[in-house]
């Protein structure tokens, strides 16, 4: 019975494999790579996510949070794959301290928006992909510099259609969340009204300035980030 229960099983997880999985996106700065621990994690967060997968570059493997390093996609991950009731595939990549000026810049060959393409290619050679989503947590640097948060506006909407047609996914939803750093970082207020006003079909937003943050005021704590996750999950299509 056990040798038929594990053939049963194996065929099961390639019947899956033979499916194409539905990908969402989670890209950013600081606040995607996160600041969270595992250990502050709700218990159910901290357990393996057997119907969500994750490319970490080579391969697909069940998704489970590490030790620390834990961004919104946690939270993000749990909540919409229960709602949609059917195995979902993340994609990760973030690195704090970038600009979409240029880090992430579409038009740049060699930068982190180029990084993602090939990652998301790579994903897509392992096993069959359909990109559904994009979630997206940055601005905050780009709010430091005055000639970087006057084209933020411009820029998002440049990233969202490019991503579109470099994902092959002309309809993905794209959230964004909007930024909310501490007084230093002068022209923040550039970037949450770009943020907040970007009329791109498919393009959705979620406040942040509610959510409890580390001393400093500037990366959100691990509750913060939790909380997130889930407000990402409920902007995308099916999750309610």
């Amino acid at each position: 019975m056990k040798i038929i229960a594990m053939l049963a099983l194996a065929m099961n997880v390639a019947a899956q494999a033979a499916e194409p999985l539905d990908v969402y996106i989670c890209a950013g700065q600081s606040n995607m790579a996160g600041a969270g621990k595992k250990t502050e994690l709700p218990a159910e967060l901290q357990a393996a996510q057997t119907n969500v997968f994750v490319f970490d570059g080579k391969t697909w493997r069940v998704f489970e949070p590490g030790p620390k390093g834990i961004g919104p996609e946690v939270s993000f991950a749990y909540t919409l794959q229960r709602a949609l009731n059917k195995p979902i595939g993340i994609i990760k990549h973030a690195k704090g301290g970038t600009n979409l000026a240029k880090d992430w810049n579409p038009a740049i060959s060699t930068n982190l928006y180029a990084a993602l393409k090939d990652k998301v290619a790579a994903a897509g050679q392992s096993r069959k992909i359909n990109i559904k989503g994009m979630i997206w947590m940055q601005g905050e640097n780009d709010s430091k510099y005055e000639e970087m948060a006057k084209v933020y506006a411009q820029n998002l909407t440049d990233f969202i259609q490019t991503a579109r047609k470099d994902f092959n996914s002309p309809e993905m939803p794209f959230v964004a969340g909007r930024v909310n750093p501490p007084p230093a970082y002068t022209f923040a207020n550039l970037v949450r009204t770009a943020q907040a006003t970007c009329a791109v079909e498919g393009y959705s937003y979620i406040n942040c300035d509610d959510l409890t943050m580390l001393e400093g005021d500037l990366h959100y704590d691990t509750a913060g980030l939790v909380e997130m996750g889930k407000r990402f999950a409920q902007k995308m299509p099916g999750s309610d």
